[in-house]
């Protein structure tokens, strides 16, 4: 069966280490990529332009033009990119290899990423941060409007993604739905690491339980990792992270309410900002 990444692009969306990203899950997983690139619906985005701009002949015509032409460069450098690695153009299921196809999609980034991003099996999208709307938007609605597992690519990117994956467990159902949702990848992984506190709530899965179903699915003795010092959470997981040398962290997205932690601070927000590695995350 095979495995579906689905990655948005667009003129505003950072590109070069999602695709390195992309290309080491799908070279992985056999998978087959989904590109969808998304314009700007040219009718919406004059309705939106200043007065001031439109005065100075920016035209919806002009911005229907300007549109198609950044989408004919990024389909280029996407058929570069998938030819110079190998991928096979159409999707069949008889390859064993890895594919890549392209689409383009006129509209807003959120229904765009809710609707194919619920029928793919990973997202794989820029880190967003403070002056990156469309990052921001795209993030939003894949985390919150899918229910499938977002990679989150930074600046930099492992060689192998798998080597030492480190998964941030609370026992809540967010950071359950990301481990299960990475279980394709944990079966991958040569190591892997539960940064985990000491106690867990009534409700809460604790990390014994934990390893054991990690057992059930063959992936045995999971290393235990327990923060240390006067850190905050967030803060020990990025130290752990560095001195174990981990290359992936999987973790839930927002386990407390979104609105408390953008006032807190909070777990999910400290580690979109100083991961130094690739997030996969759920909500």
């Amino acid at each position: 069966m095979a495995t579906t990444i689905f990655l948005p692009l667009a003129a505003e969306l950072p590109n070069a280490h999602v695709f390195d990203a992309t290309l080491a899950l799908a070279k992985q997983l056999h998978a087959h990529v989904h590109a969808t690139y998304i314009r700007p619906d040219p009718d919406s985005a004059a309705a939106m332009m200043p007065e001031m701009i439109l005065a100075a002949g920016v035209t919806r015509d002009a911005i229907e033009r300007e549109s198609g032409l950044a989408a004919a460069a990024a389909e280029a450098a996407f058929e570069e990119w998938r030819q110079r690695h190998g991928a096979a153009a159409k999707a069949d299921p008889r390859s064993e290899g890895w594919q890549a196809s392209w689409a383009e999609q006129v509209g807003e980034y959120e229904p765009i990423v809710t609707r194919r991003g619920r029928m793919s099996d990973f997202i794989v999208l820029p880190r967003p941060t403070a002056s990156g709307i469309a990052a921001q938007r795209c993030f939003d609605a894949a985390v919150f409007g899918t229910g499938r597992p977002s990679l989150l690519v930074g600046e930099a990117c492992p060689p192998v993604m798998t080597d030492h994956i480190m998964i941030a467990w609370n026992g809540s159902l967010e950071a359950s739905r990301a481990v299960f949702g990475a279980m394709p990848l944990l079966r991958h992984a040569h190591r892997v690491t539960i940064f985990t506190a000491l106690n867990f709530g009534d409700e809460a899965v604790d990390r014994e339980d934990l390893a054991a179903a990690f057992r059930e699915h063959g992936i045995h003795t999971p290393e235990v990792v327990f923060p240390s010092g006067n850190l905050s959470t967030g803060e020990a997981l990025v130290a752990a992270a560095a001195k174990h040398g981990a290359t992936m962290i999987v973790m839930g997205a927002y386990t407390h309410s979104r609105l408390r932690e953008g006032f807190l601070g909070g777990v999910t927000k400290h580690l979109l900002a100083y991961a130094p590695v690739p997030l996969l995350m759920s909500h």
